[in-house]
């Protein structure tokens, strides 16, 4: 038996007659596949244009980005825009075992935002365990393609976004405990009324300002004074929603300088001001808002 013929695939693509013009997310193609030969080649700088994110689930395999060259091992994936410089290939002469991977090809005008924010925040090789939501998620939109279950554009639409929202989700592919984070995460929101400093912060806890910053950015995604800003807004949203509180006044009760620095961080953050926010709690009656 010569090695081409050990390769197995088993690929689904959609091509839906009826859906809306220019969909934001589109469905076309998901698949599983085992690549035991180097014939198994892809340069993308001539595909049509889709994102492709292909999951390794045992052996490896090769990516070649302007960055270098990259083994994508079990549990790794990337996420690629097409057409790219990229390729990516099974090398035989490295390689002893089997490339498995599960794949899933999206299109659409809406799908770049969220490329990006996987790349920002998760890197353009990623390690993802295997009870990851967006993976998961993943191997049901394959099995229920596999079985036929797909029967219409906007079911599998909605099954491609619902997978970039799970992949988006950084925090699910991080180990969810850190102590060193914890006590972090409690000491700002004790003390979000007072004008504190990551570097009082990390004094408090007793180790550097790099080393929480890496901790903290390890285990939650996100920088501390980012989580310290989220804190605060809360705070601040909530008395604008259940008090007559002035800006300067909710400003100083959650840890801004004043009323002035306080705007400008609230309209980058939430993009709009916090006068306008007041008046839209109001008349549509949200008791909270998640920042």
């Amino acid at each position: 038996m010569d090695r081409g013929s050990r390769d197995q695939c088993d690929d689904y693509g959609f091509r839906f007659l009826d859906n809306v013009e220019e969909p934001a997310v589109c469905l076309i193609a998901v698949g599983w596949q085992r690549r035991h030969d180097g014939s198994y080649y892809w340069n993308n700088q001539h595909r049509p244009d889709s994102y492709l994110f292909q999951y390794t689930l045992s052996g490896s395999g090769t990516l070649k980005t302007g960055d270098g060259i990259f083994k994508v091992k079990k549990g790794e994936a990337f996420f690629l825009k097409l057409p790219g410089e990229e390729a990516y290939y099974f090398d035989e002469n490295q390689d002893q075992a089997p490339w498995e991977f599960v794949y899933l090809m999206v299109g659409g005008k809406g799908v770049s935002s969220y490329y990006q924010y996987v790349l920002n925040h998760l890197g353009g090789i990623m390690s993802l365990p295997a009870y990851h939501p967006a993976i998961k998620q993943l191997w049901d939109l394959y099995f229920q393609a596999k079985n036929g279950l797909i029967q219409n554009a906007f079911m599998a639409d909605g099954e491609a976004f619902r997978f970039l929202c799970f992949l988006c989700d950084v925090s699910s592919a991080r180990e969810r405990r850190s102590s060193l984070t914890d006590r972090a995460k409690a000491y700002m929101e004790r003390n979000f009324d007072r004008q504190i400093t990551l570097s009082e912060t990390a004094e408090y806890l007793g180790v550097s300002q790099s080393h929480l910053s890496r901790e903290f950015v390890r285990y939650t995604g996100e920088q501390p004074v980012r989580y310290l800003t989220k804190v605060r807004l809360e705070h601040a949203i909530k008395l604008l929603h259940s008090t007559q509180l002035g800006l300067e006044e909710v400003s100083r009760s959650c840890g801004f300088s004043d009323s002035n620095y306080f705007s400008k961080v609230f309209k980058r953050y939430m993009k709009t001001s916090p006068g306008q926010l007041r008046k839209q709690l109001k008349a549509q009656g949200y008791v909270s808002v998640r920042v």
